[in-house]
């Protein structure tokens, strides 16, 4: 036992020396990427080529950095009820880690509690949650989506006109910071009149008929703020079919190629690029997994793109 104690001695003793002279090692990169994890992908919904383009990307980064990850994939089809349900279906999978772009904030977040007093991190992407019980968020700056939208509309056609904003699923977080942005910007001007004020649910269809019925009520309008591509999309369809393509500034989010293309021939005035920070839960989602340091925030910034600058912007919208 004296012999193998001494060693043992030796062993540490080594190590120690061997850490001074070498200074401090990191972990071995390639030997924890090799470690395999099983990861739930809770989506809100995926029937939106933002949502859609969020999970190829994320599925590609996991690829592109050889990451022996299992991703299970959920679709909550826009209900927050089957996305609670997606939620419990993960945890008894055991997975090491989950990340979930909520449908709504309200009824995702005491599901989110359940999962991280299960001993589970859970990475917020895109959407958030009422409170900070979560591991990490990672996702744009929609308080700033809105207000660039504002500013430019106020420098380019003045401090009167007629609004019509389409929102996009009532209760998600990104709805109601892109409505905040927007609207605590144009509140300062008294002479800017929102005519109606409706959700599209990020839907193109529904966005379509929602236009159409807009332009039929008003006779001028002047500028259509959508919260995301799809929706405009949808949007100038109607304004085509009625005739009335160039009367009013019509803004997206997202930052869609489709949206960048009729921003170029005029048919829509500009798209907030909106990340879908895949790379970045990628990366947040390594360190935690392998104990390393991480921000719990990550806000992502959220310019505006128009025909000014679309041709810079391009190659980075999907």
């Amino acid at each position: 036992m004296k012999k193998w104690g001494y060693t043992v001695s030796l062993f540490l003793l080594a190590s120690v020396i061997g850490v001074l002279a070498l200074g401090y090692q990191p972990v071995d990169a390639s030997a924890a990427e090799n470690k395999r994890f099983v990861i739930g992908v809770s989506q809100c919904h995926m029937n939106t080529p933002y949502r859609v383009a969020l999970t190829t990307e994320l599925q590609a980064e996991v690829e592109k950095r050889g990451l022996n990850w299992e991703l299970i994939l959920t679709d909550g089809q826009n209900n927050p009820n089957k996305q609670v349900n997606d939620a419990h279906d993960l945890m008894a999978k055991d997975v090491d880690l989950i990340i979930m772009a909520p449908t709504q904030s309200a009824p995702l977040t005491p599901v989110v509690g359940e999962i991280m007093d299960a001993g589970i991190p859970v990475l917020l992407v895109d959407r958030t949650i009422i409170g900070d019980k979560f591991s990490a968020f990672v996702g744009g700056d929609n308080i700033n989506a809105g207000e660039v939208v504002a500013k430019y509309i106020i420098e380019k056609r003045g401090d009167s006109m007629n609004v019509v904003e389409m929102q996009g699923t009532l209760g998600a977080s990104a709805t109601n910071d892109r409505h905040k942005g927007f609207r605590d910007y144009v509140a300062k001007y008294p002479n800017i009149k929102i005519l109606s004020d409706q959700t599209g649910d990020f839907l193109r269809d529904k966005a379509l008929a929602l236009t159409e019925n807009i332009l039929q009520a008003n006779d001028k309008v002047d500028v259509l703020y959508c919260h995301s591509d799809n929706m405009a999309l949808g949007a100038i369809e109607a304004i085509d079919a009625a005739g009335r393509k160039g009367e009013m500034f019509v803004f997206g989010t997202d930052g869609q190629k489709q949206a960048c293309d009729k921003i170029r021939d005029g048919s829509i005035t500009g798209t907030v690029f909106y990340p879908t920070g895949a790379v970045e839960a990628v990366d947040i989602a390594y360190k935690i997994l392998n104990g390393q340091p991480y921000e719990k925030v990550n806000m992502l910034p959220t310019p505006l793109i128009t025909i000014e600058n679309v041709d810079e912007w391009y190659d980075r919208c999907f």
